[in-house]
Parts: structure tokens; sequence; C-alpha cells
């Protein structure tokens, strides 16, 4: 999730150096993305560079009286090798944004099947995932990346399933339902889910 910041600040400081403080503050203390949305197919062929965004919305926990939270994501992609992808990725909420780097080694990559591991660093979070996809027919894939990390100072599994489908030329459109537990604590339990908007050049 991502952490909250309040401000409190003197009435003589001037409007700009508030708004310049909290853009700084929240910068800091953002902690991991809610969804992965990055699928272990890669880019489409003739393709090396991919940009998206997308909206995650959280569930709250079960045995706890908590509202759900809503969360924006946005990533940037590309092929370093064959082998190596390399992501910028952020997640933001009015108060809060998180930014983080990601490095995919793409292990197997078939006409009908996609594996590797990706491992990710940000302020607030580190993860390792195991991305898979499977090819069901032109650009549609159905995709997992199970992950183990931080969500903030917390250790959290999660398990997502995706759906990625080229609608037009390098568009695709993502949707993505994820089950985490925080702290592996069975009450810790949220669901994530995602839609998302990509392009591929």
């Amino acid at each position: 999730m991502i952490r909250w910041l309040s401000i409190a600040a003197p009435s003589t400081l001037r409007p700009p150096l508030l708004l310049g403080a909290a853009l700084v503050g929240t910068a800091l203390l953002g902690c991991a993305p809610l969804a992965e949305m990055r699928p272990a197919s890669g880019m489409m062929p003739g393709r090396s560079a991919e940009m998206g965004a997308g909206m995650v919305r959280l569930s709250p926990r079960q045995y706890v009286e908590e509202s759900p939270a809503n969360t924006g994501m946005m990533w940037f992609s590309a092929d370093a090798s064959r082998v190596v992808n390399l992501s910028v990725i952020s997640a933001f909420d009015v108060n809060a944004l998180a930014l983080g780097l990601a490095l995919r080694v793409n292990a197997l990559k078939y006409d009908r099947f996609a594996g590797g591991v990706e491992a990710q660093a940000g302020y607030g979070w580190v993860a390792l995932t195991l991305p898979f996809a499977a090819r069901l027919f032109d650009q549609t894939w159905v995709y997992s990346s199970p992950r183990f990390g931080t969500l903030g100072r917390d250790l959290s599994f999660g398990a997502p399933v995706g759906l990625s489908v080229r609608v037009w030329n390098g568009f695709a459109l993502r949707g993505e339902v994820q089950t985490s537990w925080q702290d592996f604590k069975y009450y810790n339990r949220r669901l994530h889910t995602a839609l998302g908007v990509a392009y591929q050049w």
C-alpha cells in the first residue's frame, strides 16, 4: 500500500516551498506497486519498448475495518538484450508516490510460452518475482507472476493472474487479479484488481 504523509510547516514558508517539500516527502514514503501488469511475454515481434498505465483497487482485509484503496501505476520497459528487460515502475495516489526499477531475465521464450525471473527494488520495497505467460492466440497472453518481497516494512507474498490482449497495432489491454498476504498472515489477505493499457514500439 501507499504510505500517507502529513507535513506541518510554519506559516512563514511560502506555498512553492511547501509544495516542493510535499513532493519530496511523498516520493520518499512510497511503497510497492500493487499490480505487476508486465507479462513475461514481453515485447511483440519487431518491438523493443513499452509504456503503460493502469489503475489498481485494493480490497480491505477480511477481519479489519478499513476502506478499499485505489492507486495508479505507470511503467516504461525496454529490452536491453534478447534475454534482459529493464523497467522503471511508479505507483501513486493523491498522497504519495513510489518509484522503482526492475530487471527481468527472460530465461525461456518460445512461440507459446515465456518465463523468467525478475528482481525489483524501490524506496520502501524489494521483491523477487517468477513471471511466466502462455499465448492463447495472436498476441493474447494469460500470465502470472508470483511475488515474494515487501510492502513497505512488511514481508508479503502475492499471486497475480492476468490477461493481455492486443487490440490494435502495438496497443494492448490488460486485466489482472491478485491475492496477497501481507506479513504472510491469513487475516491480512487482500484482493487486488487492476486494469491497464500498454503501447509497444
